[in-house]
């Protein structure tokens, strides 16, 4: 298990290497009990930061807004900031990390366009930010010129898995200016599907019944989501956890 002073170091290690003495955080605050914009404010020299729910309905839900913030790696401060978001949210679920040669506007717009969705006409917010989805959204559920949006504007993505190790995704971020982004994301009913599996496999992981199964809870997760899916396109309408019970995945 990674420490998260170890990932920061790695991640300042890429940043060194790309030419990119920042680094930009993505920082999901729904059910924290904190706010981190206080502590933003009071930090020099200032540190922008941009809520992904600006101009939407939840505007003024700034405690629960995901907070994109940018840290200059050359000043202590920004450093040290870091260290202690690592150190009390990355094990937490709560942090996505990109390194991109974009602007902070250009950034925060890219990012912003990402998080809105369209199904079936209706809007919604697109919780891509959240890195206990992002891996399958990026790597399964998006098609490839969806996906390739969501690389367009970074050079690295990285964040901390199940098990607490880094994981690192290559973008395709080579514009240090604007990009153009289509204004909302516009997913399918399988799509759909698919990321409501990965909440119920995640609700079933973090309930501990199926601990047995795999030491790894990546290992365990990808079980369970795999399985989730599958009941899915069973159309079984009973409770998941029973369906699981009675496969034969669990039972060898």
């Amino acid at each position: 298990m990674a420490t998260p002073s170890e990932w920061q170091k790695q991640i300042e290690h890429v940043c060194m290497a790309s030419d990119i003495p920042r680094v930009d955080l993505l920082l999901v605050q729904s059910d924290w009990g904190h706010c981190a914009i206080p502590a933003l404010k009071q930090i020099s020299p200032e540190i922008p930061w941009h809520s992904l729910f600006t101009g939407t309905p939840e505007e003024n839900l700034l405690e629960q807004a995901p907070l994109l913030i940018r840290l200059n790696l050359a000043h202590w401060q920004h450093r040290a900031w870091l260290e202690q978001l690592m150190t009390h949210c990355a094990t937490d679920a709560r942090l996505l990390v990109a390194i991109s040669p974009l602007p902070f506007d250009a950034l925060s717009h890219a990012l912003q366009a990402l998080s809105q969705m369209k199904w079936g006409g209706q809007p919604g917010l697109l919780r891509f930010y959240d890195p206990r989805i992002f891996p399958l959204l990026i790597s399964s559920i998006l098609s490839d010129e969806q996906r390739i949006q969501y690389l367009l504007p970074v050079s690295y993505w990285t964040w901390l898995d199940r098990d607490d190790q880094p994981q690192w995704r290559r973008g395709a971020g080579q514009a240090r200016g604007n990009i153009d982004m289509p204004p909302f994301v516009e997913l399918s009913d399988e799509q759909c599907d698919l990321i409501g599996c990965i909440s119920d496999a995640q609700q079933m992981l973090n309930g501990g019944e199926f601990d047995h199964l795999e030491d790894s809870k990546e290992e365990r997760f990808a079980l369970l989501y795999r399985l989730a899916v599958q009941a899915g396109k069973e159309n079984y309408f009973g409770k998941l956890d029973d369906y699981v019970k009675g496969t034969s995945l669990v039972n060898s």
